[in-house]
């Protein structure tokens, strides 16, 4: 599995994200849409188990099912197909992009430009938002990201393999598309956000310890710890607060969405500027993680599932 490991985050930085048509989480994405537009009138939190589990389980066992069809006609070609499978579960490149494009038009003052790029980062109305604000948004994604986009995903493959880097992208996916309180999704999303918590629980604590040990090379890491300690429940998620606050703490600045939360009160205001540091941070912070899995996979009989 280590040289699955190494092509798919080779495929990642060097190709970036697959064309829609080709992507396996936007299969998994319609799958998921078709499925929230046809809910029963009643037992709709049933339904929703029932949808969550069958994502799930289809997207691990199709994947999975794949490598190992393959391997019997071909490693070579199983080799490829694993590692295309395991890089669509989590994203490097892009996060960077995009962070780096809304970097550079802040700088040039484009801001209406800057605008329309954010809501690839976050949820939230930015219409209103000016270049401070706007460049929080990005520092706190870069910073949630982490986990949901890279940690937790290599977490469970470094545990599971193929597998577990399937499931947990099946399940976030499921909480980015249906695990909402509104009324439309609150019944039919709550198994997904409750298994999405689950998934996010350790990988968003260990992100605390990680991200203290990289600020080492940004001069902040006791004060990403005291940060996550004080502010990591502010925010509604009981997950996303830690890599958030810790990410904060280590640049030394102040995020806040405004009427939510504010994670690092008293640091001084997010600026422009902080956004390139905050990307650096965040490829530090992966690289230190691919070296740990690296090592893991080299010197353990980890992933428990192989191919």
């Amino acid at each position: 599995m280590l040289e699955a490991f190494a092509l798919a985050v080779a495929l990642d930085l060097i190709f970036g994200e697959p064309k829609e048509k080709y992507h396996p989480v936007v299969w998994i994405g319609r799958f998921i849409g078709y499925l929230k537009e046809h809910p029963p009138k009643r037992f709709k939190v049933l339904y929703g188990f029932l949808l969550a589990f069958l994502t799930i389980g289809l997207t691990v066992g199709i994947g999975y099912g794949i490598s190992v069809i393959l391997y019997g006609f071909s490693p070579l070609i199983a080799l490829l197909a694993t590692a295309y499978l395991l890089k669509s579960t989590f994203c490097l490149s892009f996060l960077w992009a995009i962070s780096g494009d809304i970097y550079s038009d802040l700088k040039a003052g484009r801001l209406d430009l800057a605008r329309s790029k954010l809501p690839a980062l976050v949820g939230r109305d930015v219409s209103k938002l000016n270049p401070g604000q706007m460049s929080s948004c990005v520092v706190e994604s870069l910073g949630e990201s982490f986990v949901d986009g890279i940690l937790s995903p290599l977490f469970y493959f470094a545990i599971f393999g193929l597998p577990g880097a399937l499931a947990y992208r099946a399940i976030n996916t499921l909480d980015s598309m249906v695990g909402y309180k509104d009324e439309k999704h609150r019944q039919i999303g709550f198994a997904s956000a409750k298994i999405d918590d689950v998934a996010n629980f350790i990988p968003a604590r260990l992100s605390v310890i990680l991200m203290a040990l990289v600020a080492i090379l940004f001069g902040g890491p006791i004060r990403s710890l005291k940060t996550a300690l004080k502010d990591a429940r502010n925010t509604p998620s009981i997950n996303s607060g830690y890599p958030m606050s810790a990410f904060a703490g280590a640049l030394g600045v102040r995020l806040e969405k405004i009427g939510y939360y504010v994670l690092g009160e008293g640091l001084r205001p997010c600026d422009v500027n902080d956004i390139g540091r905050a990307i650096l941070y965040n490829k530090a912070l992966t690289a230190a993680l691919v070296s740990i899995i690296i090592i893991i996979l080299y010197f353990t009989g980890f992933p428990l599932i192989q191919v």
